[in-house]
């Protein structure tokens, strides 16, 4: 098979790969809003005491009853004034919030799973719904997150919209959030998760126990979310479901100091090459495609014609299941921009994943 054989058969798999994730984005999830399961939401907060406000404020805000749910807040060893700010709100709410002050010093776990582990373990609920310190939630969030936990659900994902705020970085981190939740909603809806978001995403404790917690994913630094899901597909019998109700998206804001801006993304993308096999094998498929795409008109000059037909193909394709997620997902304002952001994401994503492989980035101090 010569090079342009083979880029016309990759270019045929990548649109059908295309047009199955534009039919998986247009399927909702069946829910039953009778289900009003006791829910132990737990967050971890580390050197939020800037941020955390607008978290408290929303989780204030809840429709579901009262005695339904419980707030479990995780002091992860802060420096500033994080622990006193929940704890005023922890006073006033009669039980139903709690406050946890982690040490790290006899801790073996990194990153958030020693103050989630923590969490989970003094939780009354058998759902437990996480989101970040820094994270807005909707007032139906936990009456369409529990609506999708039947018999048979052992875990139920979500999305979280970036924050808009004026410049081009940040449209820019908006499409890479757009990317990153098309692929936690395409392939859950096809019955086989392969990522996920810790700012939305529940599961029942009595999987997580039987996946074996965060201490079965303890040798990775990063990416607890996305290695936990994993856990759940390949070690609990059950159904992972993902939650396409707008009124269930949380809502974040990007750190506000560029240089932790930056160790995020590196971080969020150093996970790409730390996956399952089957994810592996998908994201070496579009490393593959994509390579052939940017030496084919250097290597092929004379059919210069042909490879920009293959590009208009693959574009338009894109373009059209971009819109939809774009909609779907709630930023439907990234639309005019997407064209260009088709050119230059393959090129930013695979710059980030190859400095993430070297583990070059901090967590937050």
């Amino acid at each position: 098979m010569n090079f342009e054989s083979l880029l016309f058969f990759s270019t045929l798999l990548y649109v059908g790969a295309v047009l199955v994730v534009l039919w998986l984005l247009l399927k909702n999830t069946a829910a039953d809003y009778n289900n009003q399961h006791f829910i132990s939401i737990v967050i971890a907060a580390r050197n939020e005491a800037q941020r955390i406000k607008p978290a408290i404020d929303s989780l204030l805000k809840i429709n579901y009853p009262k005695n339904k749910y419980e707030v479990i807040w995780v002091d992860d060893a802060s420096g500033d004034e994080t622990a006193g700010i929940i704890n005023e709100y922890v006073k006033t709410q009669k039980g139903q919030w709690r406050l946890i002050r982690l040490k790290r010093e006899n801790e073996k776990l990194n990153g958030k799973k020693a103050a989630l582990s923590k969490a989970i373990e003094h939780a009354k609920g058998e759902i437990i719904l996480t989101t970040d310190a820094d994270c807005r939630v909707p007032e139906n969030w936990l009456s369409e997150m529990a609506a999708l936990f039947d018999d048979q659900t052992i875990m139920v994902l979500g999305h979280s919209v970036l924050e808009k705020k004026k410049g081009f970085f940040d449209k820019l981190l908006r499409f890479d959030n757009l990317f990153s939740g098309i692929m936690v909603a395409a392939p859950t809806q096809a019955g086989f998760a392969v990522s996920s978001v810790g700012r939305n995403m529940a599961y029942r404790k009595s999987a997580y126990r039987q996946a074996g917690g965060f201490g079965a994913i303890s040798q990775h630094k990063s990416g607890d979310d996305v290695h936990l899901t994993e856990l759940f597909r390949r070690k609990v019998k059950g159904k992972i479901a993902f939650c396409t109700g707008h009124g269930s998206f949380t809502f974040t804001k990007t750190p506000d100091k560029i240089r932790e801006v930056i160790f995020q993304q590196i971080r969020k993308n150093s996970k790409l090459f730390k996956k399952s096999f089957s994810s592996i094998a998908l994201t070496v498929f579009l490393f593959f495609y994509f390579g052939q795409l940017v030496i084919f008109p250097f290597v092929f000059p004379g059919s210069f014609l042909y490879w920009k037909w293959i590009i208009i193909t693959k574009q338009l394709f894109e373009f059209l299941t971009l819109i939809v997620a774009a909609k779907k997902l709630g930023d439907p304002g990234l639309v005019p921009l997407i064209p260009f952001f088709q050119i230059i994401y393959p090129f930013y994503v695979t710059f980030l994943a190859v400095i993430g492989s070297f583990q070059i980035f901090e967590w937050k101090k």
